[in-house]
């Protein structure tokens, strides 16, 4: 009950410091939202790519949310303008929880910006993607605090202006204690350039990178800290006083990926065609795991009475790795016995940083889910080796009611190391690992309505998951969101 008042009287001081800014609006939100399955704890897509709003597993969960948020005004109105916002989580899943998920104040001068804070990415594709169009980095975590400094959305480029143009980000964040290195860096940095041509097509291609440094881990230690902020984040080897691993490869857990896009504007459509290639170290970036990535196709339609306005498409592998050999004889004039590291490059595992994660959900495709440990900490994954096919629909069916569905089938191969142990669908197996792959499939069917009959809306929906690696159940929610 403290919590509730908590989130009532933060929402109402809120609404009383920013409720007078003139150049733009402030909107406020507040949603309730009630979970029930069937299962030990909800369906994937109940609570996937949620912003990590829940905190607990449990077969019945209470939602309530509140927040404020204000956008930027365009460049072509105001030379300056400014964002805030904040969203509040109050969750009960058998005990209670309390989070601060997002809060956030940015500033725009021209196209600089400069944020700080914690605020969620925005959602592409509307919101049918598996994984926000992006590998690395979809809502499916809480928001990281920290500061970003970016342009605002893509920018002409010099003397080819008028069909080329760029858009760039820099930001460091900060791990809370909940991970297994506490007190842990995220650095990321991307750049994308984009080209129009006649005919209303473009081309977008973009390369992003992060790095896990510094934090303390609960096994190994002090990693080296800012007076090793270079090496992190320019990929180069660690200096003194890091582990040999890091001095021989690369400083932190280094990752990121090549992301292209294609897009063709019709009269009455727009069709997108995208694809991410992800990489960890030098092997995948000279494309040595070629076959790995996402790729993607969205069909818009501009008329939102149609009963299917949005179509999504996915495939997703990331069995290859690079191979399954590590360690490759390389041999140099200088070095004969020299050995380098090509393969089995396990996607988002690290053997310091153990898993991209944040309060324990990736931060990256939810697909990839994190082994927790007995300390209820995140401690890798048990599957990084996957394929995936995905459907994501949504329309309009009239008087006021949407419509959205995703279905997701996957099978999962576990990883070079080791397949899935199956003991818990088969009971004791005398300790050995089965090596067949886990298939899963995953469903969400939503209906909201928005109509003029009540003052808010109403959500309701299904979900379920049947397969190998999840439990089986079935799951629903239903829930109201006012705005004002």
């Amino acid at each position: 009950m403290l919590h509730l008042r908590l989130l009532v009287v933060s929402l109402l001081v809120c609404s009383g410091l920013f409720g007078q800014e003139k150049k733009g609006k402030t909107d406020f939100n507040i949603s309730l939202d009630t979970h029930l399955s069937s299962g030990n704890d909800l369906p994937f897509w109940l609570t996937s790519n949620k912003n990590g709003v829940f905190s607990m597993q449990n077969s019945n969960y209470q939602l309530m949310q509140a927040g404020f948020s204000k956008k930027l005004v365009p460049d072509s109105v105001n030379k300056w303008s400014y964002t805030w916002g904040a969203n509040l989580v109050y969750g009960y899943g058998g005990k209670s929880n309390f989070q601060a998920n997002q809060y956030w104040l940015g500033i725009r001068h021209n196209w600089f910006i400069i944020k700080a804070g914690a605020q969620s990415d925005p959602i592409l594709y509307e919101g049918l993607s598996s994984a926000n169009g992006n590998l690395d980095r979809s809502n499916n975590a809480r928001p990281l605090p920290g500061i970003s400094l970016s342009t605002d959305n893509y920018i002409p480029f010099l003397f080819w202006k008028n069909w080329l143009s760029f858009k760039a980000e820099f930001e460091e964040k900060l791990f809370s204690n909940h991970a297994f290195v506490k007190d842990a860096h995220l650095h990321h940095k991307s750049l994308y350039g984009k080209a129009t041509f006649k005919k209303n097509w473009s081309f977008t291609a973009g390369l992003e990178h992060f790095v896990l440094w510094g934090g303390t881990s609960l096994t190994e230690g002090a990693m080296p800290g800012w007076n090793q902020y270079f090496n992190y984040i320019l990929g180069l080897k660690a200096g003194p006083g890091a582990f040999n691993d890091d001095r021989l490869n690369k400083a932190g857990n280094q990752l990121g990926l090549y992301s292209f896009e294609i897009k063709k504007a019709y009269t009455g459509s727009t069709i997108s065609f995208y694809w991410n290639h992800l990489f960890e170290d030098r092997s995948g970036m000279e494309l040595d795991n070629l076959p790995d990535g996402l790729c993607g196709i969205h069909i818009n339609k501009k008329d939102e009475s149609a009963l299917i306005t949005d179509f999504v498409y996915e495939y997703m592998n990331t069995r290859d790795q690079s191979g399954s050999i590590h360690h490759l004889a390389a041999p140099t004039p200088d070095n004969p016995n020299r050995i380098t590291g090509r393969g089995r490059d396990n996607y988002f595992d690290h053997y310091i940083y153990r898993s991209f994660t944040y309060y324990n959900r990736m931060m990256g495709t939810p697909l990839f889910v994190p082994r927790i440990g007995a300390d209820g900490v995140a401690d890798g994954f048990e599957s990084t080796r996957m394929w995936m096919h995905h459907v994501g629909l949504k329309g309009f069916l009239g008087s006021g009611i949407y419509w959205k569905s995703m279905l997701t089938w996957s099978r999962n191969f576990g990883t070079y190391d080791k397949s899935f142990p199956w003991s818990h669908i088969f009971g004791p197996t005398s300790g050995s690992s089965y090596p067949i792959p886990l298939d899963e499939f995953s469903f969400l069917c939503e209906l909201n309505y928005r109509g003029n009959k009540l003052p808010f809306e109403v959500n309701i929906g299904i979900a379920g998951d049947y397969g190998y690696r999840f439990q089986k159940k079935m799951g629903g929610y239903a829930g109201i969101n006012y705005r004002f």
